[in-house]
């Protein structure tokens, strides 16, 4: 199978489980804000950034050091597990030790308890079959989406019934523990493996996985200091709007963005050493991944009002600029997703900590000054702007690593960028012209409208610069193969 065909073939099966996934997590969200409270999102918030930090002080990417490995023989993937088992124990060990402590600082008891049961979660999310992840190095995805819609489900549909009948945030925190490790448990039944203990090549394993693991580590508190520094100074109340947006934020951009970005990490390995090839395939799957998800994001941000109003309720509507800020955050990082799998196969992880260490000094400090200045608001304007320095931190990263000067990483998506200001430009003038009233009327019309002045817009744009080679060409073929595309089909053959 071919580079080409073997990442799409794997963005489609794990993008059909994303988008599964999305489904249920609106769904999600859309019951379960209406159970309960905000204050109950406040203290799951608080919770959820405390063990995912734990959870990245022992990170070290070990089941992808199966996908880069030449030889990934029966003895590396028991190395593997043997060091999943110990990350998982060392995991919950911290969570428990400073649950107490934890509960002191932020003054509430409640946390004690709510940490023992919530580091469940953290110790079992990557505790999980390391046969699904060696799968994908033969561009196999189909046990691996089934553990991913199956983890998401199990533990979705746990915490909707819980909270019908506890109407409190316990629904959520054993909702999820409960959903991860019944999923973690029933992956070793879709492909067959009896693990053994053994560290015979933990060695080999971190020489990939230790500058992965100081990249994961920066990571995660750069994903998550804005919720932690705000539990301090917040309310819980208003801790759960902030993170209300944000698990409102990240639904379209990151779930479309992941699949991708999943697919690419083994169809990059595969390359190898030829710098060249991997340079025309980074530079035109980033551009097709920038392509596809960004209009998503700042959909999402340009309609943000509405979509508040329909998915969560009229309580939840003081996030509605909040959300559009955070989708400004995504969809900048739609314009780097491909950078990580990027390091990753070429053996750069140094350099994606780098990266991580780099746009943590830049994000501390702007989300405080924003919170300072503009509270919640505040301190999601700075986090969109250190999201928009790390794309340029990354930019000079790709650089480093195959030579594409700035200028010409940012020109290739120029069309894309050109775009979407024509989608917000269809978007807001027509809302303004039409004075369209009811928040789902508004999603129905203006929602679609801005699609197509996006789509139209890189048409026009692709054929005015003469049908070149890209991520749109390469979209129209994709598209071609669908029945009845027959005038695709001559303009792909052009």
């Amino acid at each position: 199978m071919s580079l080409r065909l073997g990442v799409i073939r794997g963005a489609l099966s794990l993008g059909s489980a994303r988008i599964v996934a999305s489904v249920l997590n609106a769904l999600g969200i859309l019951v379960l804000a209406r159970l309960l409270t905000p204050e109950d999102f406040g203290i799951v918030a608080i919770a959820t950034a405390v063990v995912t930090v734990a959870a990245s002080l022992t990170e070290a990417s070990l089941q992808p050091a199966l996908v880069q490995n030449r030889n990934p023989d029966r003895v590396l993937v028991d190395t593997v597990w043997t060091m999943s088992a110990i990350r998982a124990v060392l995991v919950y060990g911290g969570v428990a030790l400073a649950a107490w402590p934890l509960a002191l600082a932020y003054g509430d008891e409640r946390f004690f308890a709510v940490l023992l049961v919530a580091g469940l979660s953290g110790a079992f999310t990557d505790f999980f079959n390391p046969m699904l992840t060696l799968a994908t190095r033969d561009m196999r995805f189909g046990p691996l989406v089934i553990f991913q819609v199956a983890q998401k489900a199990c533990g979705l549909l746990l915490a909707i019934v819980l909270a019908f009948v506890w109407g409190n945030f316990w629904a959520i925190v054993v909702g999820n523990a409960v959903g991860i490790i019944l999923a973690a448990l029933a992956s070793y039944f879709l492909i067959p493996y009896f693990p053994a203990l053994t560290l015979r090549r933990a060695r080999e394993v971190w020489d990939f996985s230790g500058w992965m693991f100081l990249n994961q580590l920066c990571e995660t508190v750069n994903w998550r200091f804005d919720q932690l520094a705000i539990g301090l100074y917040a309310t819980k109340a208003q801790l759960g709007f902030y993170a209300m947006a944000d698990n409102l934020a990240v639904i379209p951009s990151r779930e479309l963005s992941l699949p991708l970005r999943n697919a690419l990490f083994p169809g990059f390995s595969s390359l190898g050493e030829d710098r060249e090839r991997l340079r025309k395939a980074y530079m035109e799957a980033q551009t097709g991944v920038a392509m596809l998800t960004s209009p998503a994001a700042i959909g999402l941000s340009l309609l943000a009002v509405p979509a508040v109003a329909v998915l969560l309720g009229e309580k939840w509507l003081v996030t509605a600029p909040i959300v559009q800020l955070l989708c400004l955050t995504y969809a900048f990082d739609t314009f780097i997703t491909a950078v990580r799998p990027l390091g990753m196969a070429m053996g750069e992880t140094k350099y994606l900590f780098l990266r991580q260490l780099a746009a943590l000094f830049a994000r501390i400090p702007l989300i405080l000054l924003g919170f300072i200045a503009g509270g919640l608001v505040g301190a999601a304007a700075g986090r969109a702007t250190s999201s928009l320095v790390n794309a340029l931190i990354s930019m000079m990263v790709v650089r480093r690593l195959l030579g594409v000067p700035l200028g010409e990483q940012l020109r290739v998506h120029m069309p894309t960028i050109a775009s979407l200001g024509v989608m917000a430009i269809a978007v807001l003038g027509a809302w303004s012209i039409t004075g369209l009233e009811g928040s789902l009327v508004q999603l129905l019309v203006l929602a679609p409208l801005g699609a197509l002045a996006y789509a139209v817009s890189h048409w026009a744009i692709w054929l005015q610069s003469g049908r070149g080679e890209g991520a749109f060409l390469e979209m129209v073929r994709l598209a071609a193969r669908m029945p009845g595309c027959g005038g695709l089909q001559r303009l792909a053959g052009a």
